[in-house]
């Protein structure tokens, strides 16, 4: 059997204007320890009229509350090349990175045991918006999926039911993911995240720039009802999965 290594590959989105970006995109690729294309990012100030169609509002339940900015359905799409591009290479496993990954020491380590040791997972996110906790287990799956696409790994498999179920969007790429219902692809996340969004060393988000005070005050005030009703739907999800799950072992026993 080939070592892990061997059959995943890594995929950095970058936008090829934003040097700094790209750059650092160089960097990361050269400390990964598999096989590393760099991708360019599709660009939300040059998006074709084919592009902008893929983006159908209020698709999919629950309705997401606001407009899509270009950078957005960019990313988006991006990050869609990138699924496209980890079925097309033929890995059983990929580590898919934003521009602006930055990798923890414990990064290829944590890695290694994901790939041998820990092997019951689709998706895993990398990073973490917050902080570890003592005793916490080293892969763990929440209710609600976490925001941000810094940093994750996931089964070819993974890469091909997401892109399946994206061929039409209606909403940010993480927000997308946490509709695990729909996309049927579980999300798990490590106990220790092993890569931070590094951001702000190079000027902060590409995607949440252009915001207006009174339209963050809303959004302020609008999130925590989507992010509610998500929950929701996430959990029924789950007991759905959990008794379909329950029937196919009682009709192999």
């Amino acid at each position: 059997m080939a070592h892990w290594t061997q059959t995943t590959r890594a995929f950095i989105i970058s936008l090829p204007r934003l040097a700094d970006r790209r750059a650092h995109a160089t960097r990361l690729a050269a400390r990964l320890p598999v096989p590393t294309t760099i991708l360019d990012a599709v660009d939300g100030r040059q998006l074709t009229a084919a592009q902008r169609a893929l983006h159908v509002p209020k698709l999919r339940r629950p309705r997401y509350p606001f407009p899509l900015s270009e950078a957005e359905i960019a990313c988006f799409l991006s990050h869609r090349a990138a699924w496209r591009a980890v079925v097309e290479s033929g890995a059983c496993h990929a580590v898919i990175l934003e521009d602006d990954a930055v990798l923890c020491g414990a990064f290829a380590p944590d890695l290694a045991r994901l790939m041998e040791v820990e092997t019951d997972w689709s998706f895993v996110q990398l990073h973490s918006h917050r902080r570890p906790e003592p005793g916490a287990p080293f892969l763990a799956r929440r209710t609600l999926p976490q925001l941000e696409m810094v940093g994750q790994v996931m089964t070819a498999e993974a890469a091909l039911a997401l892109l399946r179920a994206s061929a039409r969007f209606d909403r940010p790429v993480d927000s997308f993911i946490q509709m695990t219902w729909k996309t049927g692809v579980p999300i798990h996340h490590l106990g220790r995240p092993v890569v931070v969004n590094g951001g702000g060393f190079f000027g902060g988000s590409t995607i949440s720039r252009g915001l207006g005070r009174v339209e963050k005050m809303r959004r302020s005030f609008v999130r925590p009802l989507y992010k509610a009703q998500l929950a929701i739907l996430s959990a029924r999800g789950d007991t759905a999965a959990g008794l379909a799950a329950a029937a196919t072992r009682l009709s192999q026993a």
